[in-house]
């Protein structure tokens, strides 16, 4: 006998969200976001890793969310920069990006500050690799249309 989902409803962000996490809310749906996403990031010279669909994983556990996915990427030149400068960083590795659809039909789309992430191993290296993520993740969201209109 199937059982119906249990529903599992998006909170909204707590405060402190915003002080190592970065977002843009877009009027696009969850499946346009990640694919203009998947654009910039291979345009950025990036390669994509996995994507997660939450939505499906939890319904194979009983529950219904709305759209979600996890895009991860990251690269082989990035990652032997971040090895030789501290290898306990590759819990850094790969970055990710999330996008989460909600009710009122906006998408958001969310990642980790690479900067400060990687500040935290107080490396020079690190930091510069940091920095220079966030750059990339900065670049990527800025260079895609999360308005729906031509760029």
């Amino acid at each position: 006998m199937t059982q119906t989902p249990q529903p599992v409803a998006f909170s909204g962000c707590g405060s402190a969200a915003s002080s190592f996490q970065r977002s843009v809310t877009s009027s696009l749906t969850v499946e346009e976001v990640v694919t203009r996403l998947k654009q910039g990031i291979i345009a950025a010279d990036l390669w994509i890793l996995h994507e997660i669909d939450p939505q499906m994983l939890l319904s194979r556990g009983g529950f219904a969310i709305g759209p979600a996915r996890q895009v991860l990427f990251f690269q082989p030149r990035l990652m032997s920069r971040l090895l030789t400068a501290d290898s306990a960083a590759l819990l850094e590795a790969p970055l990710k990006f999330a996008v989460i659809g909600f009710p009122d039909g906006q998408a958001e789309l969310r990642w980790l500050d690479p900067a400060m992430a990687f500040a935290r191993y107080r490396s020079p290296a690190l930091t510069e690799l940091g920095n220079e993520l966030a750059g990339l993740c900065e670049g990527i969201v800025n260079g895609i249309d999360l308005a729906g209109t031509s760029k």
